[in-house]
């Protein structure tokens, strides 16, 4: 997570909550690796130009309803205005495993929240660094929950791990649920350090034409600062 000071409309820090992409950041298996391939140099050339690598699916990224249905529609079509808005972080890093409505409602209900919060982020004992062959049980959203997120008209969900399905998953339930019901999923965020609360959120993908999903900036801005915007 990164801070950032200026001169923006929120009057306060942004917090950076973008996994970085490079060499060394974690894929999801079976991903091809990001490679960064220096093309010209200032030294030779006068000017720097890179070729980068990697899949559509790498560090924090947004999964376009193509991705896993027939008809869902590319990332270049996503409707931005599900990637901003009002969000809140919920810290569910003590569980392991799938969660369900009960526990999701409960969270949601033991926090101030008003009604104009469209989109859930998060927190969980996994991150995007973790993979599942170390032995973790990242949480994730079973068919119950996700349905119940389509139907209290939630815009997106995030969260801070590979995927919001089970990493075991062949049918991924909890995408097709979601994405059918115009809920946007931003996957592999780095909440590690932010902490549970009410944020504006903000978070572009890349306008890739055709593609199942693209990498993104994913920010934050604390409520104070974008309540008297």
């Amino acid at each position: 997570m990164r801070c950032l000071t200026g001169n923006n409309p929120f009057k306060g820090k942004i917090i950076d909550i973008t996994t970085p992409i490079s060499p060394f950041t974690p894929v999801f298996p079976g991903d091809p690796k990001p490679a960064i391939e220096r093309l010209f140099s200032l030294e030779n050339e006068g000017f720097a130009v890179s070729r980068l690598i990697l899949g559509s699916h790498t560090g924090t990224h947004v999964d376009a309803s193509s991705h896993v249905l027939e008809t869902g529609l590319p990332i270049d079509k996503l409707e931005l205005e599900n990637m901003m808005g009002t969000a809140i972080v919920l810290d569910f890093s003590s569980l392991k495993g799938v969660l369900t409505v009960d526990v999701l409602e409960k969270a949601l209900k033991s926090t101030d929240i008003s009604d104009n919060v469209s989109i859930i982020l998060l927190k969980t004992t996994s991150s995007s660094k973790i993979q599942k062959s170390e032995g973790l049980d990242p949480l994730y959203l079973d068919e119950s929950t996700a349905l119940w997120i389509v139907e209290k008209k939630f815009k997106a969900v995030g969260i801070d791990s590979f995927s919001v399905d089970n990493l075991d998953s062949e049918t991924l339930p909890a995408h097709r649920i979601l994405l059918s019901g115009n809920v946007s999923i931003v996957e592999c965020l780095e909440l590690s350090s932010v902490d549970p609360g009410i944020y504006f959120f903000i978070c572009l993908p890349l306008k890739i034409e055709g593609c199942d999903g693209a990498p993104a900036r994913a920010l934050l801005f604390s409520e104070s600062e974008f309540n008297d915007v």
